[in-house]
């Protein structure tokens, strides 16, 4: 990426070198049908391949429900929260509130080693990399430990970042980072929340003080870069492909249709 200077570190590295591109999306912050939509495109696209990244935001604030979580739990919320947007996730988990945070996607071929092995693994690298771009503002964040539970599907808290789970990023006791995962024959879809700041009263989890754009942007460009160099891809800043958006548009209809949010 033409504006970071930041040189990755090789110990994120996770074996073979692979070669080709980790080609770059970053959006303007989207409506969660709309991100949802896109993010499901991309698991489909055959021209960004073998790896594409996806990095996005969201407006307004919304809270994404978990593929196997009832809708009807939102019931429970305090009334600023439950007025809030809500879309649900074709990944599992527990719900996040999406608002002040950078969020990103990673789908990648199965030509990609770490894309054949066990999901937790592709967790550890992806936080790891964003350990390591926060920390070039002095944040010292470390993964949870093994004693941690594996994140679940079906079940934990109502919101993801709630309670850390095994590979969650942590800033002190509280989690900063997760993210969850959607896999088709030969290709797998990550899609993952940093949240930079909080101005909920019910927005469970860490933040990283919200930081300026300026930091925001350093961390971005260091994160890919990280990402690249663990997943032996040469970084290459993308446009969306026209099929590519078609797909996406087609696809928000359902996420914005109650039948799909209150389908559980």
């Amino acid at each position: 990426m033409d504006r970071d200077t930041h040189t990755p570190s090789r110990a994120l590295g996770v074996g073979n070198h692979v070669g080709g591109a980790l080609f770059v999306l970053e959006d303007a912050a989207l409506d969660g049908p709309a991100n949802m939509a896109r993010d499901e495109a991309l698991l489909h696209c055959d021209a960004l391949r073998p790896a594409v990244l996806r990095l996005y935001a969201w407006s307004p604030p919304t809270i994404s429900l978990g593929y196997f979580q009832r809708f009807e739990q939102l019931g429970g919320l305090e009334p600023e929260l439950r007025a809030l947007d809500v879309v649900r996730r074709t990944t599992g988990g527990g719900a996040i509130l999406h608002d002040r945070e950078v969020t990103y996607c990673l789908v990648l071929d199965d030509r990609v080693p770490i894309a054949r092995q066990a999901p937790a693994e592709l967790y550890r690298v992806c936080h790891r990399c964003w350990s390591a771009a926060v920390a070039l503002s002095g944040l010292r964040t470390e993964l949870a430990p093994d004693s941690a539970p594996l994140p679940s599907p079906r079940s934990g808290p109502f919101f993801c970042f709630q309670t850390p789970g095994r590979t969650d990023l942590l800033l002190g006791a509280e989690k900063v980072l997760g993210s969850a995962q959607r896999r088709i024959p030969g290709r797998v879809l990550q899609h993952g929340s940093l949240i930079l700041g909080r101005r909920f009263a019910g927005h469970p989890g860490g933040r990283l003080n919200d930081p300026p754009l300026e930091t925001v942007q350093l961390w971005i460009g260091a994160f890919v870069a990280e990402l690249g160099a663990a997943l032996g891809l040469t970084p290459r800043r993308a446009a969306w492909p026209a099929d590519a958006l078609a797909d996406a548009d087609a696809r928000r209809a359902r996420y914005a249709s109650e039948a799909w949010t209150r389908r559980r």
